[in-house]
């Protein structure tokens, strides 16, 4: 099977090695040339543009979208005056990638796309007779090697075709992946998923901070570490934390939590279904106050900016 994947991110870089390293024919596309030439490095083949990609791939193509998620997404797809300007490469890239396609052709996107704009693409790229998958993908920097989590919606009939990708690409020996319903419903699961994920982490950073705080003087590795095994809330998270305390200096380390949209999205999500989610709320509230410097030196904060890091290769910042 062949496919193509525009945007070599970090992600997009994870899926297209492990994609490649099980026998797909993959073709990569990124705006700028080092993702591409890291790609081919390891052997996969890379387009300078998005048209010549489109040349390389059979019939039905196949397209994996891994961009950042919110209007970018629409330029690429349905074409804008400033498409070109913002991400693509060349003239000809300008035209929209929907009007290149045909009929049975499949877009799966990939990214942290809201679940109500995955809704919108979909019945648009259905009037062009385009399938169209949202793909919930979960598993940061570590995914090429252990596998992704993956949360799909879309087309039942259909599905047969992509599920060879996402079993390929999924952590449990290829089970840990489903089509959880129509489409949105892939990107609605993630989207859960990481206001979930807030919660969770922002417990842990408050768990170790009161040890930190207590007279003690305990090793907090240590304890990550007897937790991290048998325990109720062993968890990779906690696999994480203990990496971190281990390697990381606390006292250059600056508690600023960055947040994108998932979880403020749940939270709204939430509101609108009449659900109460005031762990998740009080999350993310703590995210938007670590942007305040007198909030930068809690344990907490710096607790979590590392799981960031530790799972997703997020930045850091430190002092000097």
């Amino acid at each position: 099977m062949t496919l193509g994947i525009l945007g070599l991110g970090r992600m997009g870089m994870q899926i297209a090695r492990r994609l490649h390293a099980r026998g797909f024919d993959v073709v990569g596309w990124n705006r700028s040339p080092e993702p591409r030439a890291e790609l081919h490095a390891a052997g996969a083949k890379t387009a300078e543009t998005i048209e010549s990609l489109l040349g390389m791939l059979g019939s039905p193509k196949i397209v994996w979208l891994m961009l950042p998620a919110g209007e970018v997404v629409d330029e690429v797809l349905f074409g804008s005056d400033a498409a070109e300007a913002k991400l693509l490469s060349t003239a000809t890239d300008a035209r929209s990638l929907a009007s290149r396609l045909t009929k049975n052709d499949i877009i799966i996107d990939g990214g942290n796309s809201f679940y109500k704009d995955s809704q919108r693409r979909a019945a648009r790229l259905t009037e062009r007779g385009i399938h169209f998958f949202d793909s919930g993908t979960s598993g940061g920097i570590h995914g090429q090697k252990n596998g992704f989590s993956i949360m799909v919606g879309g087309s039942k009939d259909v599905w047969p075709t992509v599920e060879p990708i996402f079993q390929s690409l999924a952590a449990g020996e290829g089970k840990n992946y489903g089509l959880v319903g129509l489409s949105g419903a892939g990107h609605f699961v993630k989207m859960v998923h990481n206001g979930i994920e807030y919660g969770m982490m922002e417990a842990i950073g408050e768990g170790l901070a009161i040890l930190d705080a207590s007279a003690l003087k305990l090793d907090l590795a240590q304890v990550a570490g007897i937790w991290s095994k048998g325990s109720v809330v062993s968890s990779w998270l906690i696999d994480l934390a203990k990496h971190a305390l281990e390697t990381e200096n606390f006292d250059k380390v600056v508690g600023t939590i960055a947040h994108t949209g998932e979880g403020k999205w749940t939270i709204e999500v939430a509101e609108q279904l009449g659900v109460d989610v005031r762990v998740i709320e009080d999350a993310f509230r703590v995210r938007e106050e670590s942007a305040d410097p007198k909030n930068q030196q809690k344990f907490s904060n710096k607790i979590v900016a590392l799981l960031r890091k530790e799972f997703g290769g997020h930045r850091v910042r430190y002092k000097s």
